[in-house]
């Protein structure tokens, strides 16, 4: 057999941007196989090997074992460690202990900054090597299952200064001593919090008492999984952060009934993505804060909404004569009250796509796309204000079809499938 040819580093990274990361077991074979041709393809490949590994099942114990080859870090160290940027262990279930959690982020601590904490191995002793990882920027705690520490929690987030992206569990969350208030502190760079388990008493006393733990980058938030807030406590929040909010999910809230939150639109002027239940919405919504007589001539007023996505919670109590349906929709944006929104989801449990509702369901999609995205578009309004340039005689149909640019900027009405 002969050698094989050779290929530029730069081809050879080129070729392996094409490959995904950490999708799937069969992407991470993939780059494994391009690492195996020979040693010059290994020592392009292996960053991409380890950046972002897919860990599941016996491949996690071979990962360990790779970057841990001891227990004691002094000992034997592993030059793998330094190429790990996110440790997902969202798949580790009974594979993993919760002294192999603290180990892998004390070795990665120089380079990681994604982690995904696993459901059943992450405990105190994981706190002290997590907040020794500098390049932090994605926290995920949602998955673990145990109940954690709010104090450690706290002392912990104060020193992950790059963080931008936290995630509560959703697990209850020990406060210690409820009768003794404590002073929170989130990172200074971070853009989006969500807030899940239970938030109740001194830790949501703590929260509004002090609206100037939130830095001002942050600009998202997602309420999800919070048995305890009701729609009365979670208004406060918004009201403090109303200047401030351009992206907020709320969903999976038991507390909160149908209605309820039909004035979010209001409570949060900046909002530009929306993802809510539908169950906490009904044919009132944004009409209570509609001017009388409002319709196109209006657009100037259009709340500031471009991405609305609606799912379901699974409420039994929710009354379908005054649900809110594709009907209520289309006339928000048929009058231009939602004159900015482009883009919108649908989860499948929502029923919309039905034989009774799909008529309703197309309609809309013409109307988003066929009438207000080219009206916005002619009058260059809101995202196509600074349109310049097009060759003269070019239609909106040629322009959304026929150009990238176009083709990226154009709305679209989605289902999504799995929800």
């Amino acid at each position: 057999m002969g050698a094989t040819p050779y290929l530029p580093d730069e081809l050879l990274l080129e070729i392996l941007s094409y490959f995904p990361r950490g999708k799937d077991k069969e992407s991470q074979r993939a780059i494994a196989r391009f690492c195996a041709v020979n040693r010059q393809w290994y020592d392009v490949g292996i960053p991409s090997l380890y950046e972002a590994p897919y860990l599941s099942g016996s491949a996690y114990a071979l990962f360990v074992r790779t970057i841990c080859p001891s227990v004691l870090a002094h000992i034997r160290k592993s030059e793998l460690a330094g190429l790990v940027k996110m440790l997902d262990l969202s798949h580790i279930v009974h594979q993993g202990n919760k002294s192999t959690t603290a180990r892998l982020l004390g070795r990665t601590k120089p380079s990681l900054e994604v982690f995904i904490a696993p459901q059943a191995s992450f405990a105190v002793n994981c706190w002290a090597s997590l907040s020794k990882c500098s390049k932090l920027r994605v926290l995920d705690l949602s998955l673990v299952s145990e109940q954690i520490s709010f104090e450690s929690l706290n002392q912990t987030l104060m020193k992950l200064a790059a963080l931008t992206e936290f995630y509560l569990p959703r697990c209850s969350t020990r406060y210690e001593d409820a009768a003794r208030s404590m002073t929170l502190r989130l990172p200074p760079r971070l853009q989006h919090l969500s807030l899940s388990g239970n938030i109740h008493g001194q830790l949501y006393y703590d929260v509004m008492r002090q609206p100037d733990m939130f830095p001002p980058t942050m600009h998202s938030m997602s309420i999800l999984h919070c048995p305890s807030l009701s729609n009365t406590s979670i208004k406060p929040i918004f009201q403090n952060l109303a200047g401030a909010l351009t992206t907020v999910e709320l969903r999976d809230l038991p507390r909160v009934k149908q209605g309820q939150f039909n004035g979010v639109l209001n409570w949060l002027p900046k909002l530009a993505s929306l993802t809510i239940a539908l169950d906490y919405m009904d044919d009132n919504f944004g009409k209570n804060t509609k001017p009388t007589g409002y319709y196109t001539t209006h657009w100037r007023e259009s709340k500031p909404l471009q991405s609305l996505t609606l799912v379901t919670s699974g409420q039994t109590d929710v009354d379908p004569q005054t649900a809110f349906t594709a009907v209520d929709l289309y006339q928000l944006i048929d009058e231009r009250f939602l004159g900015r929104l482009r883009w919108v989801r649908v989860a499948r449990s929502t029923g919309w796509e039905s034989k009774e509702e799909g008529a309703e369901l197309e309609a809309l999609a013409m109307l988003l796309v066929g009438e207000l995205d080219k009206d916005n578009w002619k009058k260059r309004r809101w995202h196509y204000e600074g349109l310049k340039g097009l060759p003269e005689g070019m239609t909106y149909e040629m322009w959304s079809l026929d150009t990238p640019l176009g083709r990226r900027m154009r709305p679209w009405l989605g289902i999504l499938r799995d929800r």
